[in-house]
């Protein structure tokens, strides 16, 4: 009987904790600024950013930082994309140019670029460069030869 009586508080108490959770809209001037979830007081779940009436950015917040994959706009137009974790760009980024066309494709980590940097012209290949720490190690304007000095690259990478 002890324990049912145990069973019951816990389970009373479960039901009764909540989060503090809601979708928020917040306007300046009466224009639409941002929107998204506050679990807690803190920005968590899904965002979306405007400037000027147009998206800017949207993407994901945990516990107030951006982590998860973001959108960055630029007049409305998608510029980059790729994933944040703990407020600093991370793993591959994808730029666009004004056609919304793949103009550079670059590896971060915590916030550096730190890999490759891959350049195209028309949706080809035309440039690699390497990095550690944003510090440039070497660049390539050959993909042929970029391979003979990375003979483990793997393709895979340049149709991501």
């Amino acid at each position: 009987m002890k324990y049912i009586g145990a069973l019951i508080l816990v389970l009373s108490n479960l039901f009764f904790l909540s989060t503090d959770k809601e979708y928020v809209k917040d306007y300046q001037n009466g224009v639409l600024t941002s929107e998204g979830w506050v679990v807690n007081g803190e920005k968590d779940g899904y965002w979306k950013f405007y400037k000027a009436g147009e998206i800017s950015a949207q993407g994901h917040f945990k516990s107030n930082e951006k982590d998860g994959y973001w959108y960055l706009y630029t007049n409305g137009m998608l510029d980059k994309e790729g994933f944040y974790k703990n407020n600093f760009k991370q793993n591959w980024w994808v730029f666009h140019n004004h056609k919304g066309y793949r103009t550079i494709k670059k590896q971060y980590e915590h916030g550096k670029v730190s890999g490759y940097a891959l350049y195209y012209k028309k949706s080809s290949l035309s440039k690699v460069e390497e990095y550690k720490s944003n510090e440039k190690l070497g660049e390539w304007t050959s993909y042929w030869k970029f391979r003979a000095d990375h003979p483990d690259f793997s393709m895979k990478d340049l149709k991501k």
